[in-house]
């Protein structure tokens, strides 16, 4: 018998190598499917989240007559409110909590002559 009419048997040591090879690969497999697997969750998770990005409305405290003046940044809104107390609001854009409030005094003279 020739070396390459054998080849169907191997020798024990290049046996355990071969089966050592097979488990190798099959638990690097198994790594790559669980990784790209997470990958694609992902991705879904994010698609799933922007479509619930669309916001509910708020209701805030203040008679549309009073607002003197509204700005905006990426997260908060500013209110200036006019009207028998004065302030300006600083709110949550999201939810409308309110993150800061500014009480404005009239000065002495708008004071008298408001009397």
């Amino acid at each position: 018998m020739s070396e390459n009419e054998d080849e169907g048997e191997l020798d024990p040591a290049m046996e355990r190598v071969r089966r050592k090879l097979v488990r190798l690969l099959i638990v690097s497999s198994g790594i790559m499917v669980l990784g790209f697997a997470a990958v694609v969750a992902g991705i879904f998770y994010r698609v799933s989240e922007m479509d619930k990005g669309t916001a509910e409305p708020v209701a805030l405290d203040i008679r549309t007559g009073e607002i003197i003046g509204v700005g905006s940044t990426e997260d908060t809104l500013v209110i200036t409110v006019g009207g028998a107390e004065p302030r300006i609001e600083v709110r949550s854009l999201p939810d409308g909590a309110l993150l800061g409030l500014f009480t404005l005094r009239p000065d002495a003279a708008e004071a008298a002559a408001g009397q």
